[in-house]
């Protein structure tokens, strides 16, 4: 069977791990696509990937993950941190950054696309919050990394309570907080 060159080793070692497939990370790439076949008998199906058909489907397709070259992300990242300062400096279009609405909007259709970069999302928070926003732009943003924003999100959200007991003067000798 074939499978796209874009999935990595690593991509392809920790698919099979999240559907219960174990496979020897000493393996090399060629060893573990020329047993494949073995693995894809032990795999456990899920709503993402339903059936023998789309696992091999999706081998044979370029990888979801979003790896941009060195340059490439280089001025990624510029153009990003360039909306971020933009956005911190109160979205004033004096020279230094940009000189009109169109320059911001051209750079975040330029980035939007690499929206695994957590500097690219933040740019798009900034822009879609400025004044001179022509349209709101969410940044695409692959399944892993939204199941691991979603996975923080919640540990966030947990809340442990705990106490405190700070002993102070004479006149207020104790002090109870519930946090």
């Amino acid at each position: 069977m074939l499978i796209d060159k874009s999935h990595s080793k690593k991509d392809i070692v920790n698919l099979f791990k999240k559907h219960g497939v174990i496979i020897d990370e000493e393996l090399t790439k060629s060893n573990i696509v020329n047993n494949i076949d073995f693995y894809i008998k032990d795999f456990k199906y899920d709503d993402y990937i339903k059936n023998c058909t789309e696992l091999k489907e999706y081998l044979k397709n370029t990888s979801p993950k979003q790896r941009p070259n060195t340059n490439l992300k280089n001025e990624i990242m510029f153009k990003a941190k360039k909306i971020i300062k933009w956005g911190k400096n109160d979205y004033i279009f004096d020279g230094a950054t940009y000189m009109d609405s169109e320059e911001p909007y051209n750079d975040i259709m330029f980035i939007y696309k690499w929206g695994d970069l957590p500097s690219v999302r933040r740019a798009c928070r900034f822009y879609n919050f400025s004044s001179c926003c022509k349209n709101h732009v969410n940044p695409i943003i692959t399944k892993e990394v939204q199941d691991e924003l979603n996975n923080n999100k919640i540990i966030k959200q947990q809340i442990i309570c705990k106490l405190k007991v700070r002993y102070a003067t004479k006149e207020n000798p104790i002090l109870v907080c519930f946090d």
